[in-house]
């Protein structure tokens, strides 16, 4: 009996050990992309900053707080999308700008549920986060985080907001507590990965699945982020093994863990509902009680609903910030499905990018393969099945960052992967071990690793790279920079916009341009240059490209780190 025991702990603690080598290496990582001061020789070109009562604080706050849209909306919105817009006529324009650099990160999603806290009002017992999309689970959970590391004395909490303009870096511990949880689902995400392939390979399988997890880019990013994504992800993981173990035993803590599991995979995001269509191929196994099904899934909405009660409130009686919030997110998806062909080609481009070139090839020919041997796969399939065709009918046109929607199907496909690898070793070692270095060498895993510790040390990080080029060109006085999108951490480089002309570029040439009324300068960020290649601008105004940063790839496009900066100049 002491030989099974014994071994049963060392595996454990093998478990344990390679964990806490994925954490020591990727939680230093976690530290990109923050708020700080060491951009402010940029900013406010080589004077001081701005002392916070320059910044218009208190009013823009107060508006966030009264309005009734959607916590992801822009308080001041570009609304003439059809000429060119100067983004700085005044000193309170200005201030917008300049605020966004000392708070926001440099990934535009994650300041979104920290705007959703600081609009509720506890003292009135309002905790509507105005935020829907992403799920109350996730925006509630990282405010209790909040709320803990600010008991323990880890960073400052205050409604000030004058303190985080004065010192970013304050500021930037929410960002850091927020992605602890991403990387603490990453934990999870890699133990359910574990077991799911060692249940239909063996345990080297498992540790296989988990290898070519953690070295998938889409997993590594969103490990890294401050998102609902991961957390929902490794929740559907964990009903997927309990809809096994349904199929098994059909125990009643079984169909509670399903219930919890699934149920809270959506309570973190919209996406995750589908993690119930797990229930309905469970409802075709005569082993499973019907009856029991139903509470089950019952007990799942109930815990959507208990941790989203605003949802199910402004649902139940309607009101502008839901269709505000659900709006915004649902408009950036309208008409795509017409578009489902070019949306298959996106994400035929995309899986490469997120689990590597080999990855989905192998995965699905052995997915296809378990589906036909095992009921059970075919059973757990369905929630990944589900996500991979909502992103072949919403990716035509998107940019490398939607492959957050394919997370779930590239960690399953990771799984399948792995299978099919360690059947062959079972026949042919020598073959299987090919492969598997085969597998991750097609994997772009260190441009991914070197571009988020390229972000953290900050020295030659693309955007400050492009900002110390153009403070080296634009004139003192009088200089006018053009952009793509409004001035940001993540979409434009650092400039000294105290000062500096900044007008917008809309996505279409005005009517009646007169093209001496284009700027000098252009710059943006963006996956590569082919991006913005055939944009109107460039001939409009005969445009070349001055400088690049980073200046040669593989780029690491899905990631917000060290995203490609590059400047145009206009030609005489």
């Amino acid at each position: 009996m002491k030989a099974p025991e014994s071994r049963h702990r060392h595996r454990r603690a093998t478990g344990v050990a390679a964990l806490a080598l994925w954490l020591v290496v990727m939680a230093p990582l976690a530290l990109w992309g923050l708020p700080s001061s060491r951009n402010d020789d940029l900013l406010f070109g080589g004077d001081p900053p701005w002392e916070p009562d320059r910044y218009s604080l208190a009013a823009d706050v107060e508006a966030l707080r009264q309005r009734s849209a959607g916590a992801d909306t822009d308080l001041n919105p570009v609304l003439q999308r059809d000429r060119l817009v100067n983004l700085t006529p005044d000193e309170a324009a200005r201030g917008e700008i300049l605020r966004r650099y000392r708070l926001y990160s440099r990934q535009p999603d994650e300041m979104i549920t920290l705007r959703a806290l600081q609009r509720m009002n506890p003292r009135r017992l309002d905790f509507d986060p105005r935020l829907y999309q992403y799920g109350g689970a996730y925006v509630y959970l990282v405010g209790t985080v909040l709320a803990g590391a600010s008991l323990a004395g880890l960073l400052h909490l205050t409604s000030d907001a004058a303190y985080y303009v004065a010192q970013p870096e304050g500021f930037a511990g929410f960002y850091v507590a927020a992605r602890s949880l991403s990387l603490l689902a990453g934990l999870f995400t890699l133990v359910a990965v574990f077991r799911l392939a060692a249940r239909a390979a063996g345990r080297r399988a498992g540790w296989f699945a988990a290898i070519l997890t953690a070295a998938s880019p889409v997993f590594i990013t969103a490990a890294l982020e401050a998102k609902p994504h991961l957390p929902s992800a490794a929740l559907t993981l964990w009903a997927m093994l309990a809809a096994l173990d349904v199929v098994r035993r059909g125990r009643t803590r079984d169909l509670v863990r399903l219930a919890l599991s699934a149920g809270g995979a959506f309570a973190f995001v919209l996406t995750g509902i589908a993690a119930l269509l797990l229930y309905l191929p469970l409802a075709a196994y005569r082993s499973v009680p019907r009856r029991a099904l139903v509470w089950s899934a019952g007990l799942a909405f109930l815990v959507y609903a208990a941790t989203n009660p605003y949802i199910v409130k402004h649902a139940a009686k309607g009101g502008a910030t839901l269709e505000s919030n659900l709006g915004n997110s649902f408009a950036m998806y309208r008409d795509q499905a017409a578009r489902a062909p070019a949306g298959a080609l996106r994400v035929a481009q995309l899986l490469p990018e997120a689990a590597g070139a080999l990855t989905p090839i192998i995965g699905l020919v052995s997915g296809v393969l378990l589906l036909r041997r095992s009921r059970p796969a075919a059973t757990v399939a369905a929630p990944a099945l589900a996500l991979l065709v909502l992103a072949l009918l919403l990716g035509a046109g998107k940019p490398a960052e939607f492959a957050r929607f394919l997370l779930l199907p590239a960690t399953v496909l990771c799984v399948c992967a792995a299978t099919a690898v360690m059947q062959l070793a079972r026949t042919r070692p020598g073959l299987a071990l090919a492969l598997a270095v085969a597998i991750l060498a097609t994997m772009k895993t260190p441009a991914y690793l070197t571009a988020f510790a390229t972000d953290a040390r900050g020295e030659h990080e693309s955007r400050r790279a492009a900002g110390m080029f153009l403070r080296g060109l634009l004139p003192d006085a009088d200089a006018t920079v053009g952009v793509l999108q409004e001035p940001a951490p993540y979409a434009v480089p650092p400039l000294d916009f105290a000062r500096t002309g900044v007008v917008w570029l809309p996505p279409t040439a005005p009517p009646d341009l007169d093209p001496r009324t284009l700027p000098e300068w252009v710059v943006f960020t963006a996956d590569d240059p082919a991006v913005h290649a055939r944009d109107w601008w460039i001939d409009a105004g005969s445009y070349r490209l001055a400088a690049q940063f980073p200046p040669q790839g593989p780029f690491a496009r899905i990631t917000w780190a060290n995203k490609p900066a590059f400047v145009y100049r206009r030609q005489p």
